[in-house]
């Protein structure tokens, strides 16, 4: 932390008297040697973990927080150069000389003893649940082999006693026994989250590290895993490190925060207080960036400018380049470590002023303001009727020899989904993982063949597409669902579309550089023949991202860049064509919550200033909420609610939309969602239910909701939803808990 060392004690070590630590982390630093030189990863940090307590470590990618989670596990790679200490009790399991390349030049003896005493804490006193839970398990392997694995590498129990154990921790996860039988591609992202904090838990360790345990995850099931964490701390954990960038997250499950910013700890106390009186600058400019339908009333700000380079730090503060209250003193000298209250550190020259409001940030240059009320009135570009999208799956011998081809079941991933996106607009998809959002972007696009319906689209005037015109009712729009791959009707549609990859990880060649990257589309449509022209309109394209100055990330490649970095060039790609309209999958799902901002920022940028139409797929209706005009709500491949963003945030009509907004957390540590108000999972498309496809999840349904498909009702200008019951008796739900005169069917059914 700076300017610890020469200060007062550690910021996390004030108070009254507590029972012994569980974890000591005292002046710990970590170096890297690399070829570029030195990187600094931790500088100066020190915590305490006492029984029965969660601390959470928040921060942005790059922070250090996991790193810091590596080094108390002792799982740091051999070039670390460690100075300070870590103890797990009376057990030193880090430090200058048993960490990277010092604990290999330890005699062999010394050596074999080291390993024996971290193996034996691993997983019986720290256990860790890491970030990627698909990375966390062998593909090859069984979940219950994978979690058996655990107690025969450090218990002595049998087989059937090992089972024993399997099921009771794969219970208390709050997962069904029978997914120990599946492999862990068969299991949906909520599932094997809790299957890898049931593997962490099996050992009934001491200390459980959580790094990002909900990255990823679409709110409902993020609200029940945190809910199930809260149990699981109530009844079976002792301690607990909840590692995240999500700030929602971190305030349902911490008692105490620690706000690291590259790598120092510049911010620390207890839950409540630093949400509600923050006292440096960072942890101010991280809750101002978070959207959440608390604040929709209000702008929300991201933080301007990139974490510093950790190989030539700055001389003062860290975070001063990007800080709206820095002066001339905090470029020059470290800041102190300033104790605003008892028990509450902050690392800032003015950590007082800060926190009482006394002193005033200069304006943050990006900022997203809510969507205005309001009907985008501009015509119909993209249109969707009916519009289906089905999936064979592969049938087996005996069904394909007895049953024929009605025997080879369909995934229904779209079902008859109505949309049109008119010129100019933003346009929200929010619902659950596996409701068809992806889908739909992709079969809009053409970048697969719709299964049924029209597809039609508004070309510009200046062309002239040689396929048959939907006619006078159709507003001039032409039709593009069947046309043939590579005709020049569909490459000329498919210039004018572009979609930006929800994965900006998986999306970019490693192979190439950005310029390669963002030139390529421009090679596929044969528009690279003049060079200086596509080194212009490449350079163009970035800029148009706000990857300033452009000419500094051509020769690039993407694991030089960070996750923002990363999304943008993506974006770039996608704009290098200079489409009418773009499909946005997932854009901020993998970004930190500062970089959220920046790049919703740039999507309203796009549709501002080139006149864009963009599709918004997302799981996070609270960024919806500020970006969209208009929200549509998927579940299980049909559209269940559409309608003004505005309009859908204040009178949600559709039970699932409820659920959805009611899983939102809130950046408060008092927030408290109640129960959500759906249950089970969401199943698969395959076998769907003949009536309402959210029936079985619903709490509200009765016989009718499962025998015959809702119908579509209205609710004022552009506001439809499917449901059985009218806006009133959907009202008197919300008032009441229930049906009137049906008091039982509120309950949910089995």
């Amino acid at each position: 932390m700076a300017g610890a060392a020469a200060g007062p004690p550690s910021p996390l070590r004030s108070g009254p008297p507590a029972p012994p630590p569980v974890l000591e982390v005292d002046d710990l630093s970590v170096r890297f040697d690399t070829d570029d030189g030195v990187v600094r990863a931790l500088d100066g940090v020190s915590l305490t973990i006492r029984s029965g307590e969660t601390l959470g470590i928040l921060g942005e990618s790059g922070s250090g927080k996991t790193t810091l989670a590596f080094a108390i596990l002792s799982l740091l790679p051999e070039n670390a150069v460690v100075s300070g200490t870590v103890r797990f009790g009376e057990t030193t399991v880090a430090g200058p000389e048993i960490s990277g390349r010092a604990a290999l030049r330890l005699p062999r003896r010394a050596r074999r003893v080291l390993t024996a005493k971290l193996a034996d804490i691993r997983w019986k006193g720290i256990s860790m649940v890491f970030q990627g839970s698909m990375n966390a398990f062998n593909p090859v392997y069984t979940i219950e082999r994978q979690i058996a694995e655990a107690f025969l590498l450090h218990t002595t129990l049998n087989r059937t006693e090992i089972h024993e154990r399997v099921l009771e921790t794969i219970r208390r996860a709050g997962l069904d026994p029978v997914v120990l039988r599946s492999y862990p591609h068969e299991l949906s992202g909520g599932m094997k989250q809790r299957a890898v904090i049931a593997m962490a838990l099996a050992l009934r360790p001491r200390l459980v590290i959580a790094d990002e345990p909900t990255t990823g995850l679409d709110v409902v099931i993020q609200a029940r895993l945190i809910g199930e964490l809260r149990e699981l701390k109530r009844t079976a954990l002792d301690s607990m490190i909840v590692i995240s960038h999500d700030i929602g997250v971190v305030a349902q499950l911490a008692d105490r925060v620690a706000v690291m910013y590259a790598g120092q700890i510049l911010e620390s106390g207890s839950v409540l207080e630093i949400y509600k009186s923050a006292a440096n600058p960072y942890t101010k400019a991280l809750i101002d960036s978070y959207p959440s339908l608390e604040g929709a009333r209000h702008e929300v700000r991201g933080i301007p400018g990139a974490p510093p380079d950790p190989i030539a730090p700055s001389p003062g503060c860290p975070f001063a380049p990007r800080c709206g209250y820095a002066e001339a003193i905090c470029r020059t000298t470290p800041p102190p470590s300033v104790e605003v209250e008892p028990g509450h550190w902050s690392a800032c020259h003015f950590a007082r002023e800060v926190r009482s409001g006394r002193r005033a940030a200069s304006p943050a240059p990006e900022a997203l303001a809510p969507v205005p009320p309001g009907r985008v009135a501009g015509p119909p570009i993209l249109r969707g009727e009916r519009l289906t999208k089905y999936f064979h799956l592969r049938g087996t011998f005996a069904g394909s020899l007895f049953g024929g081809a009605a025997a080879v079941p369909l995934v229904r991933a779209v079902d008859g989904i109505d949309i049109d996106l008119r010129a100019g607009e933003i346009f929200a998809v929010v619902g659950e993982s596996g409701s068809g959002k992806t889908t739909l972007g992709k079969t809009l696009l053409r970048l697969l063949t719709p299964s049924g319906g029209t597809l039609a689209y508004r070309f510009p005037e200046a062309s002239s597409p040689e396929s048959p015109r939907i006619g006078a009712a159709g507003g001039g729009l032409t039709a593009v669902g069947d046309l043939r791959a590579g005709s020049r009707t569909f490459r000329a549609f498919r210039k004018d579309t572009q979609l930006i990859f929800q994965d900006p990880y998986d999306s970019l060649d490693p192979k190439m550089t950005v310029f390669d990257i963002v030139r390529e589309p421009l090679l596929a449509y044969r528009m690279a023949a003049d060079p200086d022209r596509v080194v212009t309109r490449v350079t163009e394209a970035l800029a148009a991202v706000s990857l300033a100055p452009p000419q500094n990330f051509l020769d690039r490649y993407p694991h030089e860049l960070s996750g923002g970095e990363r999304q943008r060039v993506a974006a770039a790609r996608a704009l290098v064509l200079k489409p009418r309209i773009l499909v946005a999958d997932e854009p901020v799902s993998m970004l930190d919550v500062s970089l959220r901002i920046g790049f919703l920022n740039l999507l309203e940028k796009l549709r501002r200033e080139f006149g864009m139409t963009i599709l918004y797929v997302t799981h996070d209706i609270a960024s919806a909420r500020y970006l969209a005009d208009r929200i549509l709500v998927m579940y299980l491949g049909v559209g269940v609610e559409s309608g003004p963003s505005q309009r859908i945030l204040e009178e949600p009509l559709h039970p699932y939309t409820k659920a959805l907004l009611q899983a939102v957390p809130v950046p408060t540590a008092d927030w408290n969602p109640g129960r959500i108000e759906i249950v089970g999972e969401i199943g698969n498309a395959v076998d769907v239910p003949a009536g309402c496809r959210f029936a079985r999840r619903c709490p509200y349904r009765q016989p009718k909701c499962a025998a015959d498909p809702p119908p579509r009702q209205s609710s004022g200008w552009d506001h439809w939803y499917l449901c059985h019951f009218s806006p009133e008796e959907l009202r008197s739900i919300r008032g009441s808990g229930e049906f009137s005169g049906s008091p039982a069917s509120a309950r949910p059914g089995p």
